[in-house]
């Protein structure tokens, strides 16, 4: 019982994981493509301290909830560039498939 218990535990981390990873790599790939353009020292500087926050999650302390709210914060967050792509002022990010 306690094999299944560690078990279900183990697996629930490694979503968490997963998701906070996904997390990390849409605000650095958002932060690479700001880069590229010209872009306020200051939001450059957000950027890299938002990135260095979100390496610093301990996701074996972190319940669904936090993780939920991770998401919607980075989501948030695309949905205010989501206006400055319409005008142009910044190009396609992501080029591959979408899910």
């Amino acid at each position: 019982m306690k094999f299944l218990k560690r078990w279900r535990q183990r697996k629930e981390v490694q979503e968490l994981q997963l998701r906070i990873n996904h997390c990390r790599s849409t605000i650095a790939e958002v932060h690479r493509a700001l880069l590229m353009g010209e872009v306020q020292p200051e939001m450059a500087e957000q950027f890299r301290q938002l990135e260095a926050s979100l390496e610093q999650v301990d996701v074996t302390r972190l319940k669904n909830r936090d993780l939920q709210e991770i998401e919607m914060a980075t989501n948030k967050l695309l949905g205010e560039f989501r206006s400055l792509y319409r005008q142009g002022k910044i190009k396609n990010i992501y080029d591959g498939l979408l899910h």
